[in-house]
Order: C-alpha cells, then sequence, then structure tokens
C-alpha cells in the first residue's frame, strides 16, 4: 500500500485534491481487482491440497468394496477439478479470471506438481472403470505417494500467497485464520483415509503415527478457531454464523474423536465416522468460503 500512498501525494501536487481522489479510487479499485483474483488462485490450489486426500480416500475405499460406485463418481470428479486447475494455470482460463502463469518461481513448483500428478494420475485412472481385480500395485502407490502430492500442493499455495503484493495487517490475521481452515478441510480427509487403513491392517504401525500426528492437528486448529490460541497465533473468530457452523464441527469430532483415538474398531464406527467424514467436509468447506468472503476490499 505504501506505492499507492506515494502515488496520491504526487497526484495530489500534479492535479489537484479532488482529481488526485478519482485517479486513486481507480488505482485502488484495480489493485484490489488483481487482488481479489490472486485469492480464487490461492483458494482452488489451497482446494487441491484437500483433493489429493480425497482422491486417496476413494481409492481405498472403492479397493476396500465400501460404497464402490459413489467413492467412484466422487474419484472422477476430484481427478477432474485437480487436473483442470493444473491446466489453468499453464493456459490460462477466462471463465474462473485464472491468467496465466509467468512467474518463474510458480512455474517451477507446478512443474513439480505436474510431474508427480501425471504419474499419480495414471495410477487413479485404473479405479475410474468396475472390476474384480483390484491392480495392486496401482493402489500401493497412491497410499504411498499422496502426501507428496500433498506436500507439493501445499508448497504451491504458500508461493501463491507469498507473490500477493497489498499487506493489510488486519487481513495478515484473517489470511492466517484462512490457512487453518484450509488445512482442516484436507485433514477432514487425510485422518479418515489414516484410520481407515489402520482398520484393514495396511502399514498400521506407520498410518497410527500419522493418525495421532493428524488428529492432533485437526483438534488444535478448530479449538483455535473457536476459542483463539496465541501460541499459533490464532485470533478467535468472532463471526457469529461461522463460529455456529465451527461449533457443530467441534460436536462432531467429540462424537467421534474417541473412535479416531482407540486402537481396535468396533462394528459400525467405521460407518459412523464415514458419515461424519462427509458432515465435517461439507461444514468446513463452508466455513472456508465464508472467511474467504472477509477478503474481498
Amino acid at each position: 500500500m505504501k506505492k499507492i500512498y506515494l502515488i496520491l501525494i504526487l497526484l495530489t501536487l500534479i492535479l489537484g485534491a479532488e482529481n488526485s481522489r478519482l485517479e486513486l479510487n481507480k488505482i485502488i479499485h484495480k489493485e484490489f481487482q488483481a487482488e481479489s483474483l490472486k485469492r480464487g488462485v490461492i483458494a482452488l490450489s489451497a482446494h487441491n491440497k484437500m483433493l489429493s486426500q480425497k482422491i486417496s480416500k476413494d481409492v481405498v475405499m472403492i479397493a476396500n468394496g465400501v460404497d464402490v460406485e459413489n467413492h467412484r463418481q466422487d474419484l472422477i470428479r476430484s481427478t477432474q477439478i485437480f487436473n483442470d486447475f493444473l491446466l489453468a494455470m499453464y493456459r490460462g482460463d477466462a471463465k474462473r479470471h485464472i491468467e496465466k502463469t509467468t512467474d518463474e518461481t510458480v512455474l517451477q513448483e507446478l512443474g513439480q506438481i505436474k510431474d508427480e500428478w501425471k504419474k499419480f494420475c495414471l495410477h487413479v485412472l485404473k479405479f475410474y472403470k468396475q472390476s474384480e481385480m483390484i491392480d495392486q500395485d496401482s493402489y500401493l502407490y497412491i497410499i504411498n505417494n499422496n502426501e507428496k502430492l500433498l506436500r507439493l500442493s501445499h508448497k504451491l499455495t504458500q508461493t501463491l500467497k507469498s507473490k500477493s503484493r497489498l499487506n493489510i495487517n488486519f487481513n495478515k490475521v484473517i489470511e492466517h485464520t484462512l490457512k487453518i481452515a484450509d488445512r482442516q478441510k484436507m485433514l477432514t480427509q487425510k485422518m479418515f483415509k489414516e484410520k481407515f487403513l489402520v482398520y484393514i491392517k495396511e502399514d498400521s504401525k506407520r498410518n497410527s503415527v500419522r493418525l495421532r500426528g493428524s488428529l492432533i492437528l485437526f483438534k488444535n486448529g478448530l479449538l483455535g478457531l473457536i476459542n483463539g490460541d496465541k501460541k499459533r497465533g490464532l485470533a478467535k473468530v468472532t463471526d457469529l454464523k461461522i463460529q455456529e457452523k465451527l461449533q457443530k464441527m467441534w460436536s462432531l469430532y467429540k462424537e467421534v474423536e474417541e473412535f479416531y483415538l482407540h486402537e481396535g474398531t468396533k462394528e459400525g464406527e467405521i460407518e459412523r465416522l464415514s458419515t461424519i467424514e462427509k458432515e465435517l467436509l461439507k461444514y468446513s468447506t463452508e466455513i472456508v468460503t465464508m472467511i474467504e468472503s472477509t477478503l474481498e476490499y
């Protein structure tokens, strides 16, 4: 914003107060419009972080014969969305207001995602069609490499945020809140995937460790959004409508926390976790959208 203030001073001297205000309004509108478009791209990139986990979760469910057709349809949609975003970043997409990427750092990181996605997607495609035989190599590739795709997508999201031009202190607080809320959305998928892998005894020790980490992040993040957390730099969310949804998420999480924590799994728990996972994803997606709306200038 310092640049804009300097322009204001120059325009005031050259054009006079009234004309300078008009010119400044045009400049600010243009800057804010550009920033709004950037935030849309950042939101889509963050959404891909979640999709890396949702795609993997759906593959695991399909491979184990759980609600196969619904998970397959979700898988197809999620894969298309992930792929479309990458294409839009390379080519531009007028409908979604995404400009063709020219920044060298962003292009480098996009290239890393593209290279990993190319391999990952080929394995995912094996689960598009109904088959009695599961491609075990593809299944193992997906459950062993999905977090690499998550990390690369996270890195790109952080880089896109760092490229954002406007620097308003109040929005830094909101942006940090949005970062945690975005992470919550991703974790709804990650922790269910990890719990199911433990349930079917797929690399149980490693997935148990990952699950504990995911649960800690999810619980602390949710409590931080609800109550504030100075240690993590989180301000309490004061918007009543967002707070209401956060409280609903907390009630849902508390209902199934014990299911996630204990090693054994009783009859009906996985089915209940699956239902709650969908509700948590729904609420967390709504919360992210509501927080994003507060970033409109």
